[in-house]
């Protein structure tokens, strides 16, 4: 049943998680934070990982967070933690609480390993910079035929991955000449293999097995996301050593943030365009209205930091992500008014994890 929006009041909407670091956690080494995640190194190779309900955009954290975001993402994740257990180990011990999991400690493999379905995204950007239309094209190593059309499904799932970080973080020869402040550059098969300690792989052939864990987690969660009235476009996923030397799912597993969900219904070819229209159910929405205030290039990036996103904007996003939470995992939030940072302190007190 999706959620009530009479539920999202002004007063939930800004009764959120902001990113931050909680001293009260008892930590054997300083607390790393990202755009939406902290993460606390406990003893017994475990830690702590607080999913904030920030919101990036355009390479930007936005001033207002997404009430529920955190937990909901978090939700999903789980969901498919669980449902994959059979095809690769993952890295989730426990959920303490909404937006708090306990974690093993991985070593990361430093690939984001990017696969896809359909023809969009900066994948249809750069086959269509190359006349690929036309002449097929080449995209992170891998051939494609001419004659795709945009957001068309490809022949086959694909794997163009990037690397996790910026360009300067690797010290290799294909990325001299680069602007080292790229982010996540794109990378191909034989990159990695030729560089494979710099991307953190401790053997050539982990990669073998990494990709091939991916390409059956993707056919099955496509699969599974189908049957549910979605098509999942593309994803990205993490990988990482554990404390025994396996490899295992680290970091989320198929959210709205870290992948492309369309409408199945929606996917239709419209002859006039000459592509196929698609109807966006992921963090789409937020990309959009930054792009209609004209806010999304890069010399706007500290206006759009400062900018503080409509209630309105704000509800119709909680409302998509309950929404497909539910649709997902079949579960959707408490909707509340009890202070988020109270309720997280509370069930990390409860687990021991306090000083």
């Amino acid at each position: 049943m999706p959620i009530d929006k009479r539920l999202i009041t002004r007063e939930v909407l800004n009764n959120t998680l902001a990113r931050e670091v909680y001293s009260e956690v008892e930590v054997v080494a300083e607390p790393k934070m990202g755009k939406v995640r902290t993460v606390y190194d406990l003893e017994d190779e475990r830690m702590i990982m607080i999913s904030s309900d920030n919101l990036s955009t355009h390479d930007v954290v936005h001033k207002r967070q997404v009430y529920g975001k955190g937990a909901n993402l978090d939700a999903i994740s789980e969901y498919y933690f669980k449902a994959t257990e059979h095809i690769v180990p993952n890295h989730l011990i426990e959920t303490l609480a909404p937006n708090v999991w306990l974690v093993q400690r991985a070593e990361p493999i430093l690939v984001e390993m990017v696969f896809r379905k359909y023809l969009t995204g900066s994948g249809w950007r750069d086959y269509s910079k190359k006349n690929g239309p036309e002449k097929g094209s080449e995209f992170c190593g891998v051939e494609l035929r001419p004659g795709y059309r945009r957001n068309e499904i490809l022949d086959e799932v694909i794997f163009t991955p990037t690397g996790k970080g910026i360009a300067g973080d690797f010290n290799i020869p294909e990325f001299q000449g680069l602007d080292p402040e790229i982010d996540d550059p794109n990378i191909t098969i034989d990159i990695i293999r030729t560089n494979y300690k710099i991307f953190g792989l401790r053997k050539p052939e982990d990669l073998d097995y990494v990709m091939e864990k991916a390409f059956a987690l993707y056919n099955f969660i496509h699969e599974d996301l189908e049957k549910k009235g979605h098509l999942l476009a593309d994803t990205k996923w993490e990988f990482g050593y554990m404390p025994d030397g396996g490899i295992a799912l680290i970091d989320e597993c198929v959210t709205p943030d870290s992948s492309r969900f369309w409408k199945a219904n929606d996917y239709l070819f419209n002859p006039e365009k000459n592509e196929f229209t698609i109807v966006q159910d992921d963090k789409q929405h937020f990309r959009d209205y930054v792009e209609k205030l004209g806010l999304q290039t890069a010399d706007m990036k500290a206006e759009l930091a400062a900018h503080v996103m409509d209630d309105e904007v704000l509800k119709q996003g909680v409302v998509k992500y309950c929404n497909i939470r539910e649709e997902i995992a079949g579960t959707l939030p408490v909707i509340t008014t009890y202070p988020r940072k109270e309720a997280v302190l509370s069930a990390l007190s409860d687990a021991g994890f306090l000083r």
